[in-house]
């Protein structure tokens, strides 16, 4: 359960919003080579005060699949997940994509997780808009890193991504590149993540859509963005956690001057966390603040009581 407050463009509105998870997974027995998985996530709007409209509510299916074990192979068929990504805080590209209530709907097909002795062979055919996909992807294990590579088919043409991560010291470090028909020179990203003492931190550079890792697709205009987060838990049952994101260089509208500083894309957004009851309920309170010419400034602040059971 969670009450948001926010401003656009001087606007007010507060929205009152009940969001759940449940996962159903069958296994019909200890050595069976089939299982059976299901995971729906509403998202309801109890009500809203001030002007505009209360966003509609929905329930969407995020997983529903069948599986199937063979010696050498997992094979997947209906809805699932196919992560094709790398970075941690900017998306360059994804099948998965976040919807408006902050879901991340799986894809519809088949997939085929073939385990050889060099890598792991992933062949797949999903649905993207109203045409099908084939997939075809490469994973490999080296001693402390792992490199992918993924080709495509879109309807405008082949796509490609290459990515890895790996141990240097004690930083991960990671990084991908993808080559999309109809775009001029790559997308990608380069990262780090790791410990201060008992914060860990994560820093990124890459030319992604923004924002960073909301709704935008692999359609929407590629720019130069920095992002980063700093957590931090408390062993006395507290988390903070801020994030940030920001256009590098100034974009020039087709109408209009190059926007300054200040009017570059950004967003900025503080949580803190409480678990009440460990393992079992946590409230949390943010607060966050995005701009996105030429669209309003959003002002925003949240609670939230969360229950695991």
């Amino acid at each position: 359960m969670t009450i948001a407050h926010q401003a656009v463009g001087g606007v007010s509105q507060t929205t009152g919003v009940l969001a759940g998870r449940l996962d159903l997974r069958l296994y019909p027995a200890t050595a069976s080579p089939w299982w059976a998985a299901l995971t729906v996530e509403p998202w309801l709007p109890l009500g809203a005060s001030g002007v505009g409209e209360a966003p509609p509510g929905s329930i969407a299916v995020t997983e529903a699949h069948a599986g199937f074990r063979f010696p050498t192979a997992d094979v997947y068929v209906g809805r699932f997940q196919l992560p094709v990504e790398t970075g941690r805080l900017t998306v360059p590209f994804t099948l998965a994509f976040y919807d408006a209530a902050g879901r991340r709907r799986g894809v519809d097909g088949v997939r085929a997780d073939v385990y050889l002795s060099s890598g792991r062979l992933q062949v797949a055919a999903v649905q993207a808009g109203q045409q099908w996909t084939p997939l075809i992807g490469w994973r490999q294990q080296l001693v402390g890193w792992e490199t992918t590579g993924y080709l495509l088919w879109q309807e405008d043409g082949p796509a490609a991504g290459v990515g890895a991560s790996g141990l240097v010291g004690s930083t991960v470090v990671y990084g991908e590149a993808w080559s999309l028909p109809g775009e001029q020179g790559l997308r990608g990203s380069v990262g780090a993540t790791g410990y201060l003492g008992d914060s860990l931190w994560t820093v990124e550079l890459a030319r992604a859509s923004f924002p960073a890792a909301q709704t935008s697709g692999p359609q929407a205009p590629a720019v130069p963005l920095a992002a980063a987060q700093l957590a931090h838990a408390f062993p006395s049952g507290w988390t903070v956690v801020a994030d940030a994101a920001a256009v590098l260089r100034d974009e020039t509208p087709a109408a209009g001057p190059a926007l300054g500083k200040q009017d570059r894309p950004h967003h900025l957004r503080v949580s803190v966390t409480y678990e009440l009851l460990p393992g079992q309920a946590e409230v949390e309170l943010s607060v966050r603040r995005q701009v996105r010419p030429p669209q309003p400034d959003v002002l925003g602040a949240a609670v939230g009581l969360r229950w695991f059971f």
